[in-house]
């Protein structure tokens, strides 16, 4: 848990359990917490400035809904990935996320590009920069920006469970390469968006997550 008080802010009494799930979640989905790292109830309640039972729910809710995993005792991690748990994985997000940036390449304007290409030089700086932390965050802000230029609630709450199971092993993707390889897809995705190209944007997506899918089998 080395680093994550710097990462969190202390929360307001009245909104304890959302607030320590919520930033939780964003924590996960920007590559804050890793597999083989454990977290404890009281390294998080310190780090919050808040009691134990709003961190006992927030992580109870999280590993309901996937997201972790009860280690030993007192400790919660990342749960194991195996072979089934990211075939299905990829099985949902190739029926999902390649469709909403099609979506998000249809209802695009002006303005909408100017932010995702904000987004778009952000990762290219994170991936020239070798710092894997600030490559996920820009990532995830890309990701997501696509996903909210949908303007599907729906899906982007979908997208958002599946990324807080899928997201902490993008770790592993760095040694592999595959930074470089998945922004060739994202410039892909950008200038699809840029240009309305909802094909295009789909194919993009779907070359995305699959070429990742390959990188984490072979993690296995």
């Amino acid at each position: 848990m080395h680093g994550i008080s710097e990462q969190v802010s202390p929360l307001r009494r009245e909104t304890l359990e959302d607030g320590v799930y919520r930033q939780l979640c964003e924590l996960m989905l920007r590559g804050g917490i890793v597999p083989g790292e454990s977290i404890t109830v009281a390294s998080l309640a310190e780090a919050f400035n808040v009691s134990p039972m709003p961190v006992r729910n927030a992580l109870t809710r999280l590993s309901s809904a996937g997201a972790l995993t009860v280690l030993s005792g007192r400790t919660i991690g990342i749960p194991k990935l195996t072979r089934e748990r990211l075939d299905e994985l990829l099985r949902v997000r190739l029926s999902i996320e390649p469709t909403t940036a099609a979506w998000a390449a249809e209802r695009a304007g002006p303005a909408h590009v100017e932010r995702l290409a904000r987004n778009y030089q952000a990762l290219s700086d994170g991936q020239q920069s070798g710092d894997t932390k600030l490559y996920l965050q820009a990532n995830y802000d890309f990701h997501f920006e696509v996903y909210r230029l949908s303007q599907s609630p729906i899906m982007l709450s979908i997208i958002e469970s599946l990324w807080l199971q899928i997201s902490p092993y993008f770790h592993l993707l760095r040694a592999s390469g595959n930074f470089r390889i998945s922004n060739r897809h994202h410039e892909d995705i950008f200038h699809a968006v840029e240009n309305n190209q909802p094909d295009r944007a789909r194919k993009a997506m779907h070359g995305d997550i699959s070429d990742a899918y390959a990188v984490l089998i072979d993690c296995l």
